[in-house]
């Protein structure tokens, strides 16, 4: 019998010459700070000056901090701005669609819309990601 905890743990796809464990993210929570590897950030979400950041264990936290401000310290190989409000991590982009959907599709099965105006950008790019995870 398959254990709960393995049954909904989302898994990543880093290709081989990336360094996994080397940077994270400090953030305020509950009157203390906590600290999340990045490795397990899904995506991040942003309203306004507020980020919304997804875990692979499901997890959401609010961040007094805007998405510029992320998109400045994150990894560019591994982190893609792929909308006004959403920067995804690749290593968890399950399918892309290009057509009129306009969407990707996360490991936790949530679905997110690609910028009109960065749309062939962000498809070269997903596609030089794949290619490194096949090599």
């Amino acid at each position: 019998m398959e254990s709960p905890l393995f049954a909904s743990a989302i898994l990543p796809q880093f290709p081989a010459s990336y360094q996994r464990g080397t940077q994270r993210i400090a953030l305020p929570y509950l009157n203390r700070t906590i600290f999340i590897s990045v490795d397990d950030v899904l995506c991040l979400q942003g309203e306004g000056n507020y980020t919304f950041l997804y875990t692979r264990d499901r997890k959401r936290y609010l961040v007094s901090k805007t998405l510029k401000e992320f998109e400045k310290t994150l990894d560019g190989s591994m982190f893609l701005r792929i909308h006004k409000s959403y920067i995804v991590n690749l290593a968890y982009v399950q399918r892309s669609v290009f057509n009129k959907d306009r969407q990707v599709q996360l490991a936790d099965g949530r679905e997110v819309a690609i910028s009109r105006r960065r749309m062939k950008e962000i498809s070269q790019q997903l596609t030089l990601f794949w290619q490194k995870l096949l090599n």
